[in-house]
C-alpha cells in the first residue's frame, strides 16, 4: 500500500519503518515541522495518490484529517488521544452523513497487540478481585516527557476496564489527593519523564500480599508495527471501527472481550 503518515514526530517516524519493513510506501508525510515533510498542512489535496492515511498528529487535527480523508476517499487510521469530544462529528463524517462520501476508519488508544492482551489479563484479573473484597485496586502510570496528554487514553481503557468489572469501585480519582481517598474510588497517578518511558501497572492490594499486573514497551516499535497492521486490515473496508473489531480478528476469542 501507499500510506500517507500524518505527523511525523517519534512514532511518525517508526511507523515509516514499520510500514517499510512490511512492504510498503510511504510518499506521504504531513508536518509542520519535519524536512522530510510533503506538506506542512492536512488536505485532501495532499493525500492525493495514497491508499490509506495513519494519523499521529495532535487533537486538535484529528477533524480536519478526517475530512480531508472523507474528502480523498481513502481510509483513515487514528491514533491519536484526546478528540474524543468529537467522536460523534467524526463518525457521521465518515460514515456519510452529510452526504459525504463513506471511508473505513479505525481508532485507538493504543495500537500494541501486546497491549490488548495486558487488557485482557487486567480485565481477567478485575472479575476475579470482584469476588474479594479484601482487595484494593490501584493504577499507575509513566510515560516519556514528550507525551502531550495526562493521563494517557491507555489508562482511560484500563480505568473503564476496572470500573465495569468491580462492582464496589464507582469513580476514578486522576488528580492529586489532598485528602483520604474513599472507598469506592480508584486512584490512578500518572508521571512523565525520561525519553522512552510507556508503563502501565495495576495493583490489586490486601492485608495479606500484593498483586501487581504490568505491561512496559521498550519502544514504540510494538505500537508502530501495530498501527501497520491495523491499516492493512482497514483496506477495502468502509464503517466507523474501533480497535475491538480489530483485535478480534488477531487474538482468540475471550469471555472478556466485552468489558
Amino acid at each position: 500500500m501507499k500510506i500517507a503518515l500524518i505527523g511525523y514526530g517519534g512514532m511518525g517516524q517508526a511507523l515509516k519503518s514499520a510500514a517499510l519493513a512490511r512492504g510498503h510506501t510511504v510518499p506521504v508525510i504531513i508536518d509542520r515541522a519535519s524536512g522530510e515533510a510533503t506538506a506542512a498542512s492536512i488536505s485532501a489535496k495532499a493525500l492525493a495518490g495514497v491508499d490509506i492515511a495513519i494519523d499521529f498528529s495532535s487533537a486538535e487535527e484529528v477533524l480536519e484529517s478526517t475530512k480531508a480523508a472523507v474528502e480523498a476517499g481513502i481510509p483513515l487510521v487514528v491514533g491519536t488521544t484526546g478528540w474524543y469530544d468529537k467522536m460523534d462529528e467524526v463518525r457521521a463524517l465518515v460514515t456519510g452523513g452529510g452526504g459525504t462520501k463513506q471511508i473505513g476508519f479505525l481508532w485507538s488508544s493504543n495500537f500494541s497487540v501486546g497491549v490488548h492482551m495486558y487488557f485482557r489479563i487486567v480485565a481477567e484479573a478485575a472479575r476475579l478481585v470482584n469476588g474479594v473484597d479484601e482487595y484494593d485496586i490501584w493504577g499507575h502510570e509513566i510515560h516519556h516527557v514528550g507525551k502531550a496528554d495526562s493521563p494517557s487514553g491507555t489508562a482511560k481503557t484500563l480505568e473503564k476496564i476496572l470500573l465495569n468489572a468491580i462492582a464496589r469501585k464507582k469513580t476514578i480519582v486522576e488528580d492529586k489527593l489532598d485528602r483520604k481517598r474513599a472507598d469506592s474510588e480508584i486512584h490512578f497517578s500518572s508521571v512523565r519523564g525520561g525519553v522512552v518511558n510507556f508503563g502501565h501497572t495495576i495493583g490489586f492490594d490486601s492485608a495479606a500480599d500484593r498483586i501487581t499486573l504490568t505491561h512496559e514497551a521498550r519502544n514504540r516499535d510494538g505500537y508502530a508495527l501495530g498501527a501497520v497492521k491495523a491499516a492493512e486490515w482497514l483496506a477495502g473496508k468502509t464503517g466507523f471501527y474501533g480497535m475491538d473489531e480489530y483485535i478480534k480478528d488477531v487474538l482468540p476469542a475471550s469471555k472478556t472481550d466485552n468489558v
